[in-house]
């Protein structure tokens, strides 16, 4: 795909900060100066640098001009590759990870554990007239239920998002849920049964260790880079070893190690796994959030042969309450279908109407743009104020997208009793065993960073490294 001007000039002046003819702190040339050199306009000035810093590598400082960051490189160790795997096993997670959901939405909580974007960064007015007009002008289509696959309108504007992630699907190729969780569970309801084997990533994304406790199934962590994604070499030997049914994945913006897997390596993994006919489920929950302002091209779009299963949902984008998400489930369709209309029959009428009217009308990208800049900032925030206050030795992922900080504490520290002595501080952490079926990251914890940075926020996490280090 062809790059825009403004992409071409942040391209070369990121290649020039990587070289080091820009250092840490280094001034850039001014906007009208720059322009004037490169013979374009302001605007596409203005773009390229807004772009660095969705890419957290400048800053702009009022009055001043923009200056070179001090990047935070990850030194969080990638997983070992190991002849003998561990054993596939059941998940036991439920009543860890129900209390702790709940006591970080408790009032008055600090709430840095779950991930929920706060208010602040949704776009609450614009959906409040929209939902306003809806219930004026078209009451009578709210009021009743839009059986599966879901309302047609809704669909037709997903398939067109679809489109930007590589993914060349038909409005009659996608099923509407109730957010994503909904979509992982009919996906792994409609391939494997209770005592299955699933390969994930690890750490793997809490809600799906949830959903395959649920529903009686096992799960195979399989080790997992924290820059590139799960390791292929490691996911062959489970395949040789083991009737795995599927691999469920988050390979862009992962949630909780943040890293966007290369496009290489989505290739890799749909030949390993087609020659064996084994169905991957796809979670791009996090795909929109993408800090470079491109969108990643998804898994599916290199699916020929229906063993995609692609889940996604507005919850992270635009609101959780919505309760809308996604899938295109390729030769699983039906089955989906099928699971859909007789577990919980439709997704709320309102919810699916005033999300296609907000993905219609130009309202996404703007808003899209707002964000992925401020949850930018917000990783950059808390990932230098937890290496100021945390215990020496600990280490930090380096998101490429999302709003999740995945933090590894030196070795002793254990982050659940962390999670209880911080819960009398009304603060609320994911602690990192819930991130794995077999207790491992004890010494880790997941943060949320869509939470409007303050000295509240920041003391917060000055209390958490002094605990840390208390013991």
């Amino acid at each position: 795909m062809t790059s825009t001007l403004y992409q071409q000039i942040a391209d070369d002046l990121a290649r020039q900060i990587d070289e080091g003819s820009f250092q840490a702190g280094d001034k850039l040339p001014s906007i009208r100066k720059l322009s004037q050199q490169k013979q374009v306009s302001i605007a596409t000035i203005q773009s390229a640098y807004e772009l660095l810093e969705r890419q957290q590598l400048i800053e702009s400082r009022p009055q001043s001009g923009f200056y070179v960051r001090e990047v935070i490189k990850t030194d969080l160790p990638a997983g070992e590759i190991q002849d003998n795997l561990q054993l596939p096993t059941r998940v036991s997670i439920k009543r860890t990870a129900t209390e702790v959901l709940q006591r970080c939405q408790q009032p008055d909580m600090i709430n840095l554990g779950t991930a929920i974007p706060s208010p602040e960064f949704l776009p609450v007015k614009q959906l409040q007239r929209i939902m306003g007009s809806l219930i004026r002008k078209r009451m009578d289509e709210v009021v009743v239920s839009v059986f599966p696959p879901g309302l047609l309108e809704l669909r037709i504007q997903i398939a067109k998002r679809m489109a930007e992630s590589g993914c060349r699907v038909s409005a009659s190729e996608i099923v509407i849920t109730n957010g994503c969780q909904e979509a992982l569970t009919l996906c792994l309801r409609a391939v494997a049964e209770p005592g299955d084997i699933i390969a994930i990533e690890s750490p793997a994304f809490v809600g799906l260790l949830q959903t395959i406790e649920a529903l009686g199934m096992r799960a195979m962590e399989i080790p997992t880079d924290p820059r590139k994604g799960i390791s292929l070499d490691a996911l062959q030997l489970a395949l040789e070893q083991w009737p795995i049914k599927a691999v469920a994945l988050v390979p862009t913006n992962n949630n909780p190690l943040g890293f966007t897997m290369p496009d290489e390596h989505r290739q890799r993994l749909l030949t390993m796994l087609a020659k064996k006919e084994i169905p991957v489920i796809e979670d791009d929950l996090f795909g929109d959030l993408n800090y470079s302002g491109s969108r990643p091209k998804a898994i599916k779009a290199y699916d020929e042969n229906g063993l995609v299963l692609y889940c996604s949902s507005v919850s992270k984008s635009i609101a959780s309450g919505l309760r809308v998400g996604w899938v295109s489930a390729g030769r699983y369709q039906s089955q989906i279908e099928f699971l859909k209309s007789f577990s919980s029959v439709g997704t709320s009428t309102l919810s699916q109407m005033a999300v296609a009217e907000f993905l219609a009308n130009g309202g996404y990208d703007r808003h899209l743009r707002r964000i992925q800049s401020a949850y930018a900032k917000q990783v950059q925030k808390m990932s230098e104020a937890v290496l100021k206050y945390f215990p020496a030795g600990t280490s930090v992922s380096y998101p490429q997208g999302g709003y999740i900080l995945w933090v590894v504490l030196p070795t002793g520290i254990d982050t659940l009793q962390l999670h209880y002595k911080a819960l009398d501080d009304n603060i609320g952490i994911m602690p990192g065993e819930m991130f794995s079926a077999r207790d491992q990251y004890q010494n880790s914890l997941r943060l949320n960073c869509a939470i409007p940075w303050s000295d509240k926020v920041e003391q917060a996490i000055k209390s958490l490294g002094q605990l840390a280090v208390s013991g």
